[in-house]
């Protein structure tokens, strides 16, 4: 997944162009609330041994991620999702996981950055 950027700027210019600048910062402000929450979630199914509760986490965080382009968060949250769906819970998906978070949250508050500017 290294091939891929950490966000789809079009999905940015897409968002801004439907709601304008305003739209896209909330979105953005949203996200990065939200999905650190989901990020406890995550470690606590983890902890727990709950694949169910990891398969949700992944899946709303995929969903989250593609609403603002964060294209390879996107990618790794379907494949954690498929497999804790399947009953496993992959650790190397899961470290993956919230690395992609982390660099796709630097991303996004650059964007904000820029957008202000």
């Amino acid at each position: 997944m290294t091939g891929q950027p950490v966000l789809d700027e079009a999905a940015l210019v897409r968002l801004r162009r439907i709601g304008g600048p305003d739209l896209v910062r909330r979105l953005i402000e949203l996200y990065l609330s939200n999905v650190e929450d989901r990020i406890d979630m995550l470690t606590r199914g983890v902890a727990e041994g709950d694949a169910s509760q990891v398969e949700l986490a992944a899946h709303t965080m995929k969903s989250s991620a593609g609403n603002v382009g964060a294209i390879r968060l996107q990618h790794t949250a379907e494949a954690l999702e498929a497999s804790a769906g399947s009953g496993a819970i992959d650790k190397q998906l899961v470290a993956r996981l919230v690395h992609e978070f982390e660099e796709s949250a630097v991303a996004l508050r650059q964007a904000l950055e820029e957008q202000a500017s």
